[in-house]
């Protein structure tokens, strides 16, 4: 009973805390994750594959050093987790899958001062797909997802797609994709180096994959994203 107390107790802070974080504006999440500023700090945070990562600037976004640990509340467990020095920011490895649904302390020392944040990732919405979509998540697992992530929430060499500066209706609207696509982009926000041009996709997959990251988008909560409407046939380059 008091280990639920405690989760639903950092769920709901945590809840509080991430519109708060985004209504700064000016903050940047330089590395895909979730971001709070605490202070004169930010703090962005990122689940991936067998890892959890933070990173820590200041708010002339300078990199800060910073050590400690995280504890994770994962599926009824809680993990506690020394936080190791990456070449860039923290790192720790830990039984965890960007698709988790998990909530996590950081409680770090940043030049001396203790410093604690709190983070929670919601569960993965998988939706049922079309045979549009469908194809063009097999050809975003086969292309993309070392990049972006098989949950699309990114890894260390890609930023995530489930996010609002992807959404339809943002900068990054489909024309921005798909040019991505077909020329790769220079980089621009994030921390992660130019995108090179993907290897692998055929002609009209773009299109396939296009409609797989659209219908991702809508099942998790970034509205206005455009439904898979397209029509199921003409697809036979499949």
């Amino acid at each position: 009973m008091k280990f639920r107390l405690i989760a639903l107790a950092l769920i709901a802070a945590s809840a509080l805390q991430a519109p708060a974080a985004l209504a700064h504006g000016a903050m940047t999440a330089f590395y895909g994750g979730q971001i709070a500023e605490i202070g004169a700090l930010r703090v962005e945070f990122a689940v991936r594959d067998g890892a959890v990562r933070a990173w820590v600037r200041d708010l002339h976004d300078q990199s800060r050093p910073a050590s400690g640990k995280v504890t994770l509340l994962l599926g009824g467990r809680k993990l506690d987790l020394p936080l190791t020095a990456a070449p860039v920011g923290l790192k720790a490895e830990a039984p965890v899958s960007a698709k988790d649904k998990l909530a996590v302390i950081l409680n770090l020392e940043v030049e001396g001062k203790p410093v604690s944040v709190r983070f929670i990732q919601g569960d993965l919405a998988a939706p049922a797909l079309s045979t549009r979509a469908e194809a063009g998540r097999q050809a975003f697992e086969a292309v993309c997802a070392a990049c972006h992530g098989s949950a699309l929430r990114g890894t260390e060499n890609g930023p995530p797609l489930l996010h609002p500066a992807y959404a339809a209706g943002s900068a990054h609207g489909d024309d921005v994709i798909l040019a991505a696509m077909a020329n790769g982009a220079q980089s621009h926000m994030w921390k992660f180096g130019d995108m090179p041009k993907p290897k692998g996709l055929k002609a009209g997959q773009d299109q396939d994959v296009l409609a797989y990251i659209r219908v991702m988008q809508k099942a998790n909560g970034l509205g206005g994203a455009a439904q898979d409407t397209a029509p199921h046939a003409g697809h036979g380059h499949h």
